[in-house]
């Protein structure tokens, strides 16, 4: 369900206004009157809620409705889903969802400020925003509709903050964008459909995130940046991201989407993941590594693709002496 402080319902999609935005074929099984009234994860999938499945359902829900091929449509259809037959689900989903929920839109009128709060001019605060005591909002800065920021936080210059709750006493950088929508585009379509994202940006208490950094909201549930955690200045933080408390990333760290990422982690400069992996507590990530896979707690990877370190410092070791001897054969050669 999209939080009603930052989305509001546009409109329910009827059976036959489903078939005219996505493309899919209901082909004539759906009940009169059905319609999608939400939208929701294939995971947590809900009556009269509209998702989409690209393999398999796991805990398919009767009522609903649900894109999908027609290799498992039946399968669904079996378990009580209203199913829409399309080649590509996902596609069908994006052309269809963004019309069920819109993002509330930056409009003047009554936040909910604390009068201990310090906001400095030009800092716009949309209607419907809560600001607790004593948060300092600098100039420029922008507070959506419905965001929430916590006692004592610090919003510098010129960052944008939409579709996020913002913890106590945690400081967020100049330049610096929160909650906006995710990196998710439908690339087997005719042409490149952006997903529409429903979730939110959540960051918790004492947390330091630099300037020039991207945290991008979820696209059914959150993305979310625990206690404690230390982010340098362009970071860039993908939707569905989990980081757990007291985590440490240096500059350039770009984190792909649905990365699980555990307490007490550090990721020194320019490193980055790839999505949907999960990486344990207490791991260390060298400089310049790309993690690949899975990391197990505790452990210390290096190197792109990266690998546990002692592997990647005797790959190097290895290199050095490869490059050694071509240069000696090299000088032998030109004598």
């Amino acid at each position: 369900m999209a939080d009603p402080r930052f989305y509001e319902s546009a409109q329910s999609l009827s059976i036959e206004q489903l078939e005219s935005l996505s493309g899919a074929s209901f082909e004539g099984l759906a009940p009169d009157g059905m319609s999608a009234i939400g939208v929701a994860p294939v995971e947590d999938m809900r009556a009269g809620f509209l998702s989409y499945v690209e393999k398999r359902a796991e805990n398919p829900v009767a009522g609903a409705v649900v894109f999908a091929g027609q290799n498992i449509a039946q399968a669904l259809r079996d378990a009580g889903c209203v199913v829409g037959v399309s080649d590509n689900p996902r596609a069908a989903f994006a052309r269809s969802a963004g019309s069920i929920y819109e993002l509330k839109t930056l409009v003047e009128g009554d936040a909910e400020i604390d009068p201990t709060a310090t906001i400095l001019s030009g800092a716009f605060i949309s209607a419907g925003a809560k600001i607790a005591a004593n948060v300092v909002i600098e100039p420029n800065a922008v507070i959506g509709p419905g965001v929430e920021i916590g006692e004592g936080a610090v919003i510098r210059a010129n960052a944008v903050i939409s579709c996020a709750v913002i913890g106590a006493r945690t400081e967020i950088g100049s330049c610096t964008v929160i909650g906006k929508s995710g990196f998710a585009v439908v690339l087997g379509a005719e042409k490149r459909i952006k997903v529409p994202h429903f979730g939110r940006a959540l960051i918790g208490e004492d947390v330091s995130i630099g300037a020039s950094c991207s945290i991008d909201r979820g696209l059914f549930g959150d993305t979310r940046i625990d206690d404690n955690c230390q982010i340098d200045n362009f970071c860039q933080i993908a939707h569905n991201v989990q980081i757990g408390s007291g985590t440490v990333m240096a500059a350039f760290a770009g984190i792909s989407g649905s990365t699980r990422i555990g307490r007490n982690c550090l990721f020194a400069g320019r490193c980055a993941t790839t999505d949907n992996i999960t990486i344990g507590n207490d791991v260390i990530l060298l400089a310049d590594a790309a993690a690949m896979y899975d990391i197990p707690d505790g452990e210390r990877w290096g190197g792109s693709p990266a690998m546990p370190a002692r592997n990647f410092l005797r790959q190097l070791m290895q290199l050095r002496k490869l490059s050694g001897i071509k240069g000696a054969q090299g000088k032998k050669a030109r004598k």
